[in-house]
């Protein structure tokens, strides 16, 4: 009895807890189904007035409306075609753009971070803590206060309007270093001094200790790569070509608030923004969690 009991309690309290978590899961699946069925709609079924909350909850006729309303009324793919042609924006220009950006950041970033993490952790060096805190003032300090300067800068080295002017500075991060700074500080230092007696150099202890801190470099990466996909200040500031921009700035352009730009052609070029940040989650949300755990568990 007392097992039949446990066992009615405990399916009454994952009932419980689905019926007060499916409210929340529409909130937020909400925005993101009717950004994906917004591909196939036209701009005339975009701007129909839509009023969620019922006056007649039990009028049928309201949900058939309220359904007419959010689903499209056919599956054209005229918005994708318009997309991929480019129509109204370069897309594949742009999307190779913002995949190159983004990879050679996140690269570069988790490379030059580790280093320099390896050297606050490890080394000893005349002036450490105030080169520590210039890494913090570059999380504190708002970047906009470096937009002129970083633009002169840019401009000098001739890398106005290109690709590389938002590479280079993307792959300096404080966040990066104070990150790997904390990892390597976790690794035992009996694993440098057995590398040191073997005659290996520096140089080949950090790469022994970089082995062993997969799981952090592939979740920063990803985390650099997510944040460098979105960013909007630097491909703002650097680029001025159409074809050379980055997805999130011609989505920015591409917007509208006439009906002259179709809105299915945004939702499909939005969609498409969101699949490769998608798709590297789901390859590495486990390495993501086990870092997280490890980092919380020390």
């Amino acid at each position: 009895m007392k097992n039949i009991d446990s066992a009615k309690s405990g399916f009454l309290r994952r009932s419980v807890s689905t019926l007060l978590l499916v409210p929340f899961l529409l909130a937020v699946l909400y925005p993101f189904l009717w950004m994906v069925f917004g591909i196939f709609k036209t701009n005339h079924e975009f701007f129909q007035p839509l009023r969620i909350w019922p006056m007649k909850p039990l009028n049928g006729e309201y949900w058939m409306k309220l359904a007419d309303t959010f689903f499209p009324n056919e599956l054209s793919m005229r918005n994708i075609h318009e997309l991929v042609i480019g129509k109204w924006v370069p897309f594949w220009d742009v999307l190779l753009n913002s995949m190159l950006s983004s990879f050679s950041q996140a690269i570069g970033a988790v490379a030059l971070s580790a280093m320099t993490g390896y050297a606050f952790a490890r080394l000893k060096f005349h002036w450490k803590n105030i080169y520590f805190v210039i890494v913090l003032a570059l999380i504190l300090v708002p970047r906009q206060l470096f937009a002129v300067p970083l633009f002169s800068w840019l401009n000098t080295l001739g890398l106005n309007d290109s690709i590389f002017g938002i590479i280079l500075p993307g792959v300096i991060t404080g966040l990066g270093v104070i990150y790997f700074t904390q990892v390597f500080r976790k690794i035992p230092v009996e694993y440098s001094q057995v590398a040191r007696t073997c005659g290996a150099s520096e140089f080949r202890v950090f790469l022994t200790l970089l082995s062993l801190i997969w799981p952090a470099i592939l979740s920063y990466g990803m985390i650099h790569f997510v944040l460098a996909w979105h960013e909007h200040l630097l491909p703002m500031l650097v680029l001025s070509t159409e074809s050379q921009q980055t997805l999130p700035i011609a989505l920015a352009k591409l917007y509208d608030v006439s009906q002259r730009t179709p809105q299915g052609v945004q939702m499909a070029a939005s969609t498409f923004s969101l699949i490769p940040t998608a798709l590297l989650f789901a390859l590495c949300h486990r390495k993501f969690k086990s870092s997280l755990s490890d980092m919380l568990v020390h």
